[in-house]
């Protein structure tokens, strides 16, 4: 762990530590649950509410509740549970919709890591018609005026693959790297193709396709640790979903090229260093209350 690291995560106890004290002090003073506190906060983003939330149910008595164990759909009705305390009607109907909403986020990043790593630990397999089908059309996507001449070619190189065959290349990410790479193609392909051509310059290339990889490993523990969390609880008022992740990884990857043309390297030798320095500013970004990715220029980050 860096300096800069530790740093934001003591903050972030000590943060945590005053707002718990403030909670438990109104919860007596008022006689309002924990939940009903936090729904009361009028400055606090999204974000921080859905983050707490989850933090309240976490230490809930009730293990259902704990556990996140409510079926699907049956959030409005728990979450009126939850606010036993507030009388007013239109007020009481305004917290229980956004009280369920954000018990559904809730759950769908839990539910995000579990799809991820799933697609993680499928292996890209060579004898896979699937997989082949969707390795051939990364390759239209990115070079759509040029025929690759054998499933096994040179010209994988000039996408950013280490040699002939990328199958060998996917083997820390599995499926899950070709599928990011495709979306990322396929469906932000202005973005795709302008990071493609900055990956191709003499004087400050860098392996495009083993990039994306980099990313989606980079990605998934970040996903993992929670960080973004922020992102996705401000960007969205639904449950985030493996396409919402896709999308994250089109923003990072634009603004990964874009740091690196910032940084001006001297070789592609310099690819971890600056990898890491990018590392760094975007877990500083995220930790903000208010990060959203897709808003989110190289300016925010740095």
């Amino acid at each position: 762990m860096s300096f800069i690291d530790l740093m934001g995560n003591i903050a972030y106890s000590i943060q945590n530590f005053i707002l718990e004290g403030f909670l438990l002090l109104t919860n007596f003073l008022t006689r309002s649950t924990r939940i009903e506190r936090i729904m009361y906060q009028k400055k606090a983003s999204q974000s921080t509410k859905v983050v707490q939330i989850e933090e309240a149910l976490r230490r809930h008595e009730d293990e259902r509740l704990r556990e996140f164990a409510w079926s699907s759909g049956e959030e409005t009705d728990v979450a009126h549970g939850l606010l036993p305390s507030i009388n007013d009607e239109d007020q009481k109907h305004d917290y229980k919709k956004m009280l369920a909403r954000s018990m559904r986020q809730i759950r769908g990043y839990t539910k995000l890591c579990d799809e991820v790593e799933l697609r993680r630990s499928i292996p890209y397999d060579s004898s896979n018609e699937s997989h082949e089908k969707l390795l051939l059309k990364l390759w239209k996507f990115l070079k759509p005026d040029e025929e690759l001449k054998s499933r096994k070619s040179k010209q994988w190189e000039d996408i950013g693959f280490q040699g002939d065959d990328p199958a060998t290349d996917f083997r820390g990410m599995g499926i899950l790297g070709l599928e990011q790479l495709c979306f990322f193609a396929q469906f932000d392909a202005h973005n795709a193709q302008r990071s493609l051509k900055i990956s191709l310059d003499p004087r400050i290339g860098f392996p495009f396709a083993i990039c994306g990889i980099t990313i989606t490993a980079m990605l998934k523990e970040l996903l993992y640790e929670d960080m973004l969390k922020n992102h996705f609880f401000n960007a969205l008022k639904t449950p985030p979903t493996m396409d919402n992740f896709h999308q994250v990884y089109c923003h990072v990857f634009t603004l990964y090229c874009d740091f690196w043309h910032h940084e001006h390297p001297s070789s592609v030798m310099m690819f971890n260093l600056i990898k890491q320095k990018f590392v760094v500013h975007l877990t500083e970004y995220l930790r903000r209350e208010n990060a959203n990715l897709f808003e989110a220029s190289l300016e925010d980050i740095i």
